[in-house]
């Protein structure tokens, strides 16, 4: 539990999406490769994660805008991040239909997990009188993902970089989001897993950020894809989204659910 409170309480709440609300099931890399197989390609599983993580670290080609925001855009981003990674693992680039069988797995309701005290904490959030919204690195589909999952109907506004044009640390998305919920920095608070994004972007247009450290996934090992860093000045840090009600000194609907299931 939090030792310390946010007072006051802000009037919007701004939310990561991956590691922050969902995670890849049972984990990024085992989706991926199972693609990968469905093509006729077996990659070793450490291979596979390796190759992921460099590329995630490098940053890819991804820059943090402006940059062109359109459906077309953002699959040709991904495509050639896709790209990087085969390349990585010594493979040939293969058709394209390889490409969209990825961005089809991954925008399947089975590729992810929600974690538990999501709906419940975003509800009680939500009965205090706090606004909500989401602000993301993610591709196009993003919006449609989040319908799938059931979570749409908790925010306001679904600040979506490839629709934004914009990739976090950028101010762009921030000012973005705060514009669309017509809110300013210091009224406002944001959630999310990864230093270099979520805590940094935040804290450089005036929003107070929190970091949030999820319990390592299934077998051990974190699932996360997202950068973290110590910082001098640490925010907040919270475990899940309970944490979160507790820091807003808001109440508990109930107890924890249970933790997420290990395969």
């Amino acid at each position: 539990m939090p030792e310390r409170r946010i007072q006051p309480r802000p009037e919007v709440v701004f939310l990561d999406l991956g590691d922050t609300l969902i995670r890849a099931h049972p984990s990024w890399s085992a989706v991926y490769r199972g693609v990968l197989a469905a093509h006729g390609v077996e990659v070793a599983p450490d291979a596979l994660r390796d190759a992921l993580e460099a590329t995630f670290g490098n940053n890819g080609d991804h820059v943090e805008g402006p940059f062109e925001a359109s459906a077309e855009a953002s699959y040709q981003r991904l495509k050639r991040f896709d790209t990087q990674v085969l390349e990585r693992l010594g493979r040939p680039v293969p058709p394209d239909r390889f490409f969209r069988s990825l961005e089809a797995a991954f925008a399947e309701r089975a590729s992810w997990w929600v974690f538990p005290d999501v709906p419940p904490a975003l509800d009680a959030l939500q009965d205090a009188g706090i606004r909500l919204a989401i602000i993301s690195n993610w591709g196009w589909s993003a919006p449609e993902l989040i319908h799938t999952l059931e979570l749409a109907r908790h925010f306001e506004a679904l600040v979506i970089s490839d629709r934004v044009g914009y990739l976090k640390p950028s101010a762009g998305i921030f000012h973005h989001a705060l514009e669309v919920m017509r809110v300013t920095p210091d009224r406002a608070l944001h959630i999310g897993d990864s230093v270099p994004a979520d805590v940094v972007g935040a804290r450089g247009v005036g929003i107070q950020p929190v970091l949030v450290q999820r319990a390592p996934g299934p077998g051990g090992a974190s699932t996360s894809i997202s950068g973290r860093s110590s910082l001098a000045d640490d925010p907040p840090c919270i475990g899940d989204l309970w944490d979160l009600l507790d820091l807003l000194g808001i109440d508990r609907p109930g107890d924890r659910p249970a933790a997420v299931p290990s395969d």
